[in-house]
């Protein structure tokens, strides 16, 4: 019996709002929770498999010293095409790597970024 079900992270950000819109709009997440009005935490999912938290933070965000989010996706092509007709900041376009990842690199609007791709033999 496998005791753990899955994992999610919970990046902090100034408005909770405005980041789970643009997860939606932007990335084509669905927004699955809003808590409180205005909101002070949200959930957003794509296809049943990605789920991110967000909660609402009044410190100052460093993003630079926070890690980049991988998502793991069936078709980074698709995806790439996807992101770049809605407008999506592309910071590092679609290619293949010397460690065998078909992948690009993406920066929402509060300065994270998130690497999309796919390992390849």
């Amino acid at each position: 019996m496998k005791l753990f079900s899955h994992a999610s992270i919970i990046l902090p950000v100034s408005d909770v709002n405005q980041t789970a819109i643009f997860y939606r709009d932007k990335l084509g997440f669905d927004i699955s929770f809003l808590w409180e009005d205005p909101p002070s935490y949200a959930v957003v999912n794509r296809d049943d498999a990605v789920g991110i938290h967000f909660t609402k933070t009044e410190l100052p965000l460093n993003i630079t010293e926070h890690p980049r989010l991988y998502i793991f996706v069936q078709d980074p092509d698709a995806v790439y095409e996807e992101y770049q007709k809605s407008g999506v900041d592309i910071v590092e376009p679609l290619k293949d790597t010397d460690y065998k990842m078909r992948e690009f690199v993406i920066k929402d609007l509060n300065g994270y970024k998130l690497v999309i791709g796919k390992g390849f033999n």
